[in-house]
């Protein structure tokens, strides 16, 4: 079974709109992971950095993420007439990360030419009580509804397991509410312990619990991706659950493997086949 390895960066980086701020606050990230990224401030650093990315190191695209609203949502709308410059322009993919989303929301960002939506999904318990969000399943539902009639082409759910204190809760019911979607992509995270947060002493669930999660993925969405994304433990741990899903054909795609040294995509996981190959030639062409 081939499997397609991915490494982000420095082709593909990660940009926060919102530095290091974040409203919501989340139990087991409390905006600490925003500091991983690139920090901008307005829509006209944004085009700026993207600009001297894609002249100095060749980048073929980016994630813009940031900190949530205290309703849940990436405040992006500044930067919609920047993202479409940089689509123009620039021509690069556009990937963006958000919470909640409406259907004003899922139009603004088709309207921009984003390219792909990386959702992360949660169920209503998880994301009051650990991020402090007040939602319900009818959210979660109108959500997925927006931006699969009215979004950008590409949707990409993401699903932390263990994301309820380490606990694994309605996974399964986020994974069935997907198959309906036919979504192309499936990528599964593991609950990753941050220093300084309440989360840094959880443990991530047992590793053959978290088998079972893509185990069931893969049997109700067959047709679907899945991949082992960014966000997950590493060292034994990381290790064991790599081993142990290969061994069982449960990956089709995979950010940073551990357990082998494979050929690198040079871009997020997250990207559909279409636009996968149309990098790729790209990069043949100007690389021959």
């Amino acid at each position: 079974m081939m499997i397609k390895a991915y490494k982000p960066l420095p082709k593909f980086p990660s940009i926060s709109i919102t530095g290091a701020w974040c409203a919501l606050n989340c139990k087991y990230c409390q905006g600490k992971v925003l500091n991983e990224m690139i920090h901008v401030n307005t829509p006209t650093q944004l085009y700026a950095l993207c600009k001297r990315l894609k002249e100095r190191h060749g980048i073929v695209g980016c994630l813009i993420s940031g900190g949530f609203t205290k309703k849940g949502k990436l405040p992006i709308k500044a930067y919609l007439p920047t993202i479409k410059e940089i689509k123009k322009k620039l021509d690069l993919i556009v990937s963006v990360h958000v919470g909640v989303a409406d259907k004003n929301y899922a139009e603004d960002l088709r309207s921009a030419g984003v390219d792909i939506v990386d959702l992360n999904l949660l169920d209503p318990q998880t994301m009051t009580e650990v991020m402090n969000l007040k939602s319900s399943w009818k959210t979660v539902e109108e959500t997925l509804k927006a931006l699969q009639n009215y979004g950008p082409p590409f949707i990409a759910p993401h699903i932390l397991i263990g994301a309820y204190y380490g606990e694994i809760r309605s996974e399964y019911e986020l994974i069935s509410m997907l198959k309906s979607y036919n979504p192309y992509i499936v990528v599964m995270l593991i609950l990753l312990k941050v220093k300084g947060t309440p989360f840094e002493l959880v443990k991530p669930p047992e590793v053959d619990n978290a088998i079972k999660v893509f185990e069931y993925a893969r049997k109700i969405i067959p047709k679907a991706d899945i991949a082992l994304g960014c966000m997950r433990p590493r060292g034994e741990y990381g290790e064991e659950l790599e081993l142990k899903l290969l061994s069982k054909n449960l990956l089709d795609r995979i950010v940073i493997p551990s357990t082998f040294k494979p050929k690198y995509l040079p871009f997020c996981c997250s990207l559909p086949k279409e636009l996968e190959d149309k990098i790729m030639t790209k990069l043949i062409l100007e690389h021959p």
